[in-house]
């Protein structure tokens, strides 16, 4: 697309925004490497090659588990669990096992074998039907490209930037974005991922501007033109000039000293315009993170994911283990309520001591919830460590997957089991609050019905995206339908939200749109009780919906919710933030 500009013609493309910011600089266009030379070796060579394929895995172990160590400072635990879940790639015998093979019957180098090792895996993983295995691929091609680099000796291409660029590439693998440099990339722009994807996530944990799903750019863009990338549209200026430039500047020196300002929302509440006040929490996968929220001004935590504590082990955590956790987030964050999600294994996660038979459709199938009604032993362990750590703070217990109403009576039976079992022991242990996640498009259908079995939802919007769009989000065919933002989500929350005997039940959205400051409006207006998001989201989120009347919120669903579209929602909300931006766009947040 071609923007007039005065006399000058600047090239525009779109995509989806990931990342909200404005970056400015040169492009560098990231390729990987050439492919191994394919000259053999000989037979005197082949324990030589053997051996530096060993020695080169090994430190590509270490190098990995210091990459986990440095992505769970930056992003969290569950994000950079990726990371461990690669480092046990390396003890697979169908990767390492099919590379010594070729080095030995192939007379392969190590470099080639590695590398034909990785794609000869991932092309299996590819052709399977399962969508989740054939997500698997990617990962298998950057453990074996992380192989390939320690055998030659090279950095990763990335962590050689000169000076501070604009990335643009075809995909980023989790490698790739971990071996970003925060002071030298102003931004980055990828042909294919997602929202949701890892490099997205990644993007808004460090502050840089992003934009996914971007067709064509890597042979839209020379290397050192200049571009424009603009995260919170989706928006990517290709070689504009200085005056283009110039406006651009001026827009990010204001967003900058904005972001500044923000700091001063920390224990400001997130209050509308006309009084109306919603809470703002967040999520978090460590402890280190409910320190983090705390630090941002989160006013409690949404949602506690607990599956660290389960997976990447050979046994289940025992009660005591558990009970330490839970209590040392509910005595950190009190008196704020810690939203605990009980154990939500299976689909795009899963722990060898389990156990769980390979599934055609892993996201379809024994998960959540489901999974914890087949294994009480597993799910009463947790459940008397979350009953134990609720009598030193507020701790709220969150079923994750749920489908219907039998469901809950089921968990409800196995609480008061694990309760009568503390009691006979004589344990101390508290009162909790009973929750679901809607996550399922039939139970936004039955909420009405769910109603009168807990005391509180929240709404998870990845997975009922997932699930209400027939979209798999690692897919990167697809992953760009992956929309929360889509007319059908939104009115499945409305239809949650606006349920009959709802009363004064609490409804909160914990999905990745509640920490996107764009769509606040809209889930204030949706009658949404409570916002939980990456801790870093929180300032800009609160600003959000200190800008809004509730009146206005309300008039702004109505218009969304008659539209087709998730572009046509994106460009309403759009153009109504541009609007906020004009009238004042030195506006102090603090109001």
């Amino acid at each position: 697309m071609m923007r007039c500009r005065g006399d000058a013609v600047v090239r525009e493309l779109r995509g989806t925004g990931a990342s909200s910011g404005i970056g400015i600089g040169p492009a560098v266009l990231f390729r990987r490497h050439a492919p191994a030379p394919a000259d053999g070796i000989s037979a005197d060579a082949v324990g030589r090659e053997t051996a530096r394929l060993a020695a080169a895995v090994a430190r590509a172990r270490e190098d990995l588990a210091e990459t986990t160590k440095g992505m769970t400072s930056a992003v969290g635990r569950e994000e950079a669990g990726v990371f461990e879940a690669q480092a046990l790639m390396l003890d697979d015998p169908e990767l390492i096992g099919r590379a010594e093979r070729l080095i030995q019957d192939a007379r392969c180098s190590a470099e080639r074998a590695i590398e034909d090792a990785g794609a000869r895996v991932a092309a299996q993983l590819e052709s399977l039907p399962d969508e989740y295995l054939r997500a698997r691929a990617a990962d298998v091609r950057d453990v074996a490209a992380r192989v390939r680099a320690v055998l030659e000796g090279a950095t990763h291409p990335l962590a050689e930037i000169a000076s501070p660029s604009v990335i643009v590439a075809d995909e980023l693998l989790p490698s790739d974005t971990a071996a970003l440099d925060r002071r030298k990339v102003l931004g980055f722009v990828t042909e294919v991922g997602s929202p949701t994807a890892h490099a997205a996530i990644l993007a808004r944990a460090l502050g840089i501007p992003a934009c996914v799903g971007v067709p064509g750019a890597t042979s839209a863009v020379l290397p050192g033109e200049t571009l424009i990338v603009d995260g919170a549209q989706g928006v990517v200026l290709v070689a504009p000039d200085a005056a283009t430039v110039a406006a651009w500047e001026e827009q990010r020196q204001v967003a900058s000293e904005r972001r500044a300002g923000l700091a001063a929302l920390r224990d400001l509440p997130a209050e509308t315009t006309d009084g109306h006040r919603i809470e703002v929490a967040a999520n978090v996968g460590s402890l280190e993170d409910v320190a983090e929220a705390l630090r941002q001004g989160a006013e409690g935590v949404g949602l506690f994911r607990t599956e660290f504590l389960f997976m990447r082990r050979a046994s289940p955590p025992g009660e005591d283990e558990q009970y330490e956790t839970y209590r040392a987030a509910a005595a950190t964050m009190a008196p704020r309520p810690v939203i605990v999600r009980t154990l939500d294994i299976g689909g795009d996660k899963s722990v060898p001591w389990l156990a769980i038979p390979r599934e055609d459709n892993p996201f379809l199938g024994l998960r959540g919830l489901r999974l914890c009604l087949r294994h009480e032993d597993v799910f009463l362990t947790q459940l008397r460590a979350l009953l134990r750590a609720a009598a030193h703070g507020h701790v709220w217990v969150m079923l994750p997957m749920v489908s219907d109403a039998g469901e809950v009576r089921e968990a409800r039976r196995l609480i008061r089991d694990a309760r009568a079992q503390l009691a006979r022991r004589g344990v101390s242990h508290g009162p909790v609050r009973l929750g679901i996640m809607i996550e399922i498009p039939s139970a936004a259908v039955l909420a009405d019905t769910l109603f009168g079995e807990v005391e509180f939802f929240s709404v998870g919007t990845n997975d009922l995206v997932q699930y209400a769009l027939a979209v798999d989000r690692t897919n990167p065919q697809v992953a760009t339908l992956a929309d929360a933002l889509h007319p059908a989500v939104l009115r499945l929350i409305a239809a949650v939200t606006r349920a009959p005997g709802r009363g004064g039940r609490w409804v909160g959205v914990c999905g990745e749109l509640a920490g996107d400051p764009l769509a606040a409006p809209l889930l204030v207006g949706l009658g949404v009780s409570e916002l939980s998001m990456t801790p870093s989201s929180l300032p800009e989120v609160k600003a959000a919906v200190r800008a809004i009347a509730l009146v206005e919120a309300r008039a702004l669903v109505d218009r969304a919710l008659a539209c087709g579209t998730a572009a046509e929602i994106r460009a309403l909300l759009g153009a109504r933030a541009s609007a906020v931006r004009s009238q004042d766009a030195s506006r102090d947040p603090r109001r």
